[in-house]
């Protein structure tokens, strides 16, 4: 009997781990992205929408690849940005930006989405974070620099920075990128993609409200479309972009 009663707990026990691993896969599977080149398409919140027809679609769409997800092991993934879109960029900004993807960091997590498509009204993000790291003022200007050529920007940069009484300020900078998964196959919402400037204190912490945001996410669809286009409506907030595949 106590041989017995041992073989029917080890099968329940093997069956319960079963059972977990299954889990673990599912939720793995839940989370997983599609690797791949995605490329900007006219859409709402990943919602198709203007011309459907290849060839107007051709006609109305920028041919812009915005982001490529790489695998980077089982479950992690690496994201690079497509920084040669960012045509108002100087060359030396959009390098930067592209080095800043070499080490990063990748989280994947279920989080409540007022504007997500999904029946539990959640929306899957997956966040990569390109930069977290303490530099001085010098490192901050070179990177400004090289962020805009625009005017607008360059003179909100430079009253930002010549308001400052501490010329040995340090910032901690923050540079991460945000992917939804809006329930689409093979599409991914290109969310956020921004380098927040957080000026530390004299015990080196930093506050909640940046001194300098730069979204780069906003300067990569300001070159989707001209102003006067139909569709820039669709590129005010986000864009999302549609997995490359061969015959599309």
């Amino acid at each position: 009997m106590q041989i017995g009663s041992a073989i029917t707990a080890f099968k329940q026990s093997t069956s319960r781990l079963m059972f977990l691993a299954t889990c673990a896969v599912l939720s793995n599977a839940a989370f997983a992205i599609e690797a791949g080149q995605y490329y900007y398409f006219i859409s709402d919140k990943c919602e198709a929408k203007g011309p459907q027809t290849p060839e107007e679609r051709g006609a109305v769409t920028a041919d812009v690849m915005l982001f490529e997800v790489v695998p980077a092991g089982i479950s992690d993934y690496y994201v690079n940005m497509n920084t040669s879109a960012l045509v108002n960029y100087a060359e030396a900004g959009q390098e930067y930006l592209s080095s800043l993807e070499s080490e990063q960091a990748y989280t994947a997590g279920k989080t409540p989405s007022k504007d997500s498509l999904r029946k539990d009204g959640n929306a899957i993000q997956h966040d990569f974070m390109l930069q977290r790291e303490a530099i001085d003022l010098k490192t901050l200007i070179n990177a400004l620099n090289g962020f805009s050529q625009l005017q607008s920007d360059k003179g909100y940069f430079f009253k930002k920075i010549v308001g400052l009484s501490n010329p040995k300020a340090k910032f901690k900078a923050i540079t991460r990128v945000r992917l939804s998964d809006m329930g689409y196959e093979n599409r991914m919402k290109l969310t956020s993609y921004t380098s927040d400037y957080f000026m530390l204190d004299e015990q080196g912490k930093a506050p909640d409200t940046p001194f300098i945001t730069v979204d780069h996410g906003a300067a990569l669809r300001n070159s989707l479309h001209d102003t006067n286009s139909p569709y820039a409506i669709f590129t005010q907030n986000s864009v999302c972009g549609e997995k490359w595949e061969l015959g599309n």
